[in-house]
């Protein structure tokens, strides 16, 4: 009788060819035996050597290819075809510790109804090959807390956690999670989103895992229309998902102010906002006062209100300011 993993590590990749030994070998590397880990790269249509750098390792991983639809088809991909009792992502550019999965199944273990496992990351540049720890709020560090609330904790100060390669969940949750294709490089967020309003989770207080940062990094939008368009078209998507689906009303408003803003802040960099789009963010914000009254302060600071509010000329103003101020 065929042992069935434990663990499933989902790896997506598009042409990181000359990144993605390192991370399969880190998990090959893990100090837990190699039959309890399953390890899955999903391609998503790369046109590069990667199914050549993917064909050594034989038999020892499960390769599947896909035309070119995105990261969230490829996360989805994933998870349906994983055997694991956990499901972990490792981004084809990042690495595990050797003892990250081993830390990780013991917090699992000890209940339930702990859905989610995370922890920091190690930022490694590799332009100046520097290295710096990720900064998770001590509130939310070494303890089982209930997933809603770690929501409301990240969203009334617009920030997020344990996502990317930092993700681990149990794979019955993640299987009833619907994911669309169009919800694409929002993917991490969205598998937070999902997971956490669904149970418990942990986060570890250690890195158990590092984030490469270079070039190619997605996240690293700048000014590139493309890559913002492609972006605000995945908020979208995740936005559609969190109005229709069961999250407390708090999470609902956040998320659409999040969209507001993000959105107000593409016109802004595009020269392209109006004094209506202005109004409208007020607007939605008085409108919604009694959901976020207990952190209003907080949230307009949290999601730069009143800069967007700004006209775009004082803000360039206030900009130069600053950066002559710093020189």
């Amino acid at each position: 009788m065929v042992q069935r993993p434990i663990v499933s590590v989902i790896i997506p990749t598009y042409n990181y060819a000359n990144f993605i030994s390192e991370a399969i070998d880190s998990v090959l590397n893990q100090n837990i035996p190699q039959n309890e880990i399953e390890i899955i790269v999903i391609d998503d249509g790369s046109t590069d050597n990667t199914s050549e750098v993917i064909s050594k390792y034989k038999d020892r991983i499960k390769y599947v290819y896909q035309e070119n639809s995105g990261k969230a088809l490829a996360i989805k991909i994933g998870i349906d075809v994983a055997n694991g009792k956990y499901i972990f992502n490792l981004d084809a550019d990042d690495i595990f510790l050797p003892d990250k999965i081993q830390k990780v199944l013991s917090v699992f273990e000890r209940g339930k109804d702990i859905v989610h496992v995370s922890h920091p990351a190690i930022y490694w540049d590799i332009h100046d090959n520097t290295r710096k720890i990720e900064n998770i709020p001590y509130d939310i560090k070494g303890r089982k807390i209930y997933g809603k609330d770690i929501l409301s904790f990240f969203y009334n100060r617009r920030l997020l956690f344990g996502g990317g390669s930092t993700f681990c969940a149990r794979a019955d949750v993640l299987k009833k999670i619907q994911i669309r294709k169009e919800i694409d490089m929002y993917i991490d967020e969205y598998l937070v989103l999902f997971t956490l309003n669904n149970g418990y989770s942990f986060f570890i207080e250690e890195p158990l895992s590092i984030w490469r940062i270079h070039s190619k990094n997605f996240s690293d939008v700048k000014y590139d229309r493309k890559k913002i368009e492609r972006n605000m078209r995945s908020m979208e998507a995740v936005l559609s998902d969190v109005l229709n689906s069961d999250f407390e009303n708090e999470i609902k408003v956040l998320y659409l102010l999040k969209t507001k803003v993000s959105k107000l802040a593409v016109k802004e960099a595009l020269n392209e906002k109006s004094l209506s789009n202005i109004l409208d963010l007020w607007l939605y914000l008085i409108r919604n006062f009694r959901v976020i009254n207990k952190n209003i302060f907080r949230v307009i600071k949290s999601y730069t209100v009143l800069n967007r509010s700004l006209p775009t000329y004082m803000l360039m103003k206030l900009k130069q300011f600053k950066d002559r101020a710093g020189k």
